[in-house]
């Protein structure tokens, strides 16, 4: 399966003609670039024109959407329900809804849309919606306050001892809270949008091809870029939130004729689920004297792993997105000098 990423190759190459190259102290130094954030699809911020469903009855959709309105209005993404027209996204519900005893149960994809039609992402959320909800008329008032509980009365009701239910269970406000969430924080990238949004984790696995102590030395030193970045390392509890960064180093014998013998470097970068479904992808090549890292890498694993990771950051970023985390603690981020 082609991952949103796998189109990303970035080749980075440093060597020059290697009949003038000598010795090279500091490799890959500099060869650092920024991902792509068109691959994101998305602007820093527009209009939402959000959609009935054609799933369910009259009342219940415009509820619906209007609702979904109101929430991504308190987000501060402009948003509107009541109009065919415009928008710079689209936002649109797919339902399927059945009727429990105490009212309806639904499941509801909202899909976020250009205005082409190309689908951008999805967000989904599961729930009831209470007897008097789900039979609601027809609004027709203003589409802030049809069927909206006022936020001074959720609080009111959160404060009282003793009351455990939320003013918001089984209401359509309640319905699209998380998805509302999620859909801001995808037009906005604003951290802030998505509450308590966990960090994504990074598993540094299968170092391999090195020789001498390249593969621990480049591992290790990856390791503490990210983590200076504020990034999460996590090699032992590896789960849904955890992408692997490893790499493929091959280190062999220039055979052209050069001023001095040379050996080739490269070294290949991948990014990749758990399940192996490659996200993103990095090339390094460059030249070193022959024989300088038959055995200890030292500043070299430190200069190559931070091109890499300056570049990675921002594809790491795309990818965050994409799963709806969070990609780095700025308290935890220290400066490297």
């Amino acid at each position: 399966m082609t991952s949103f990423l796998r189109s990303l190759v970035l080749t980075v190459f440093l060597v020059g003609p290697l009949a003038a190259c000598g010795d090279l102290p500091r490799p890959f130094e500099g060869a650092g670039r920024e991902g792509d954030p068109a691959l994101l699809e998305l602007r820093d911020t527009g209009t939402v024109r959000v959609e009935a469903s054609d799933d369910l009855p009259e009342g219940a959709s415009a509820h619906l959407a209007r609702a979904m309105a109101r929430a991504l209005r308190k987000r501060d993404i402009p948003a509107y329900s009541d109009s065919m027209e415009g928008g710079d996204y689209i936002l649109r519900p797919n339902v399927t809804a059945s009727l429990i005893e105490q009212g309806a149960a639904l499941d509801i994809t909202w899909v976020l849309m250009r205005p082409d039609g190309l689908a951008i992402d999805t967000a989904r959320a599961k729930g009831e919606l209470a007897a008097d909800q789900w039979f609601a008329d027809q609004p027709t008032g203003p589409e802030e306050t049809n069927l909206a509980i006022p936020e001074e009365l959720v609080d009111k009701v959160r404060e009282l001892e003793g009351k455990a239910d939320d003013p918001l269970a089984k209401t359509y406000d309640g319905l699209v809270a998380t998805p509302a969430d999620q859909i801001a924080f995808l037009i906005t990238g604003d951290r802030s949008a998505i509450q308590a949004a966990p960090y994504m984790k990074v598993a540094l696995l299968d170092f391999a091809g090195a020789p001498g102590d390249g593969n621990t030395a480049l591992a290790r030193s990856a390791g503490a870029l990210l983590q200076a970045k504020g990034i999460t390392v996590d090699n032992k509890e590896i789960g849904d939130q955890s992408v692997i960064l490893s790499a493929t180093i091959d280190v062999s014998p220039v055979k052209e004729q050069t001023t001095q013998p040379l050996d080739g470097v490269s070294i290949e970068w991948i990014i990749m689920e758990v399940d192996g479904t490659e996200l993103g992808q990095m090339n390094q090549n460059n030249v070193v004297p022959r024989g300088r890292l038959d055995e200890r890498w030292g500043s070299i694993a430190s200069l190559a792993a931070q091109a890499a990771v300056d570049t990675l950051e921002g594809v790491l970023g795309q990818i965050a997105t994409k799963k709806k985390l969070q990609l780095k603690d700025d308290k935890k981020t220290v400066s490297i000098r």
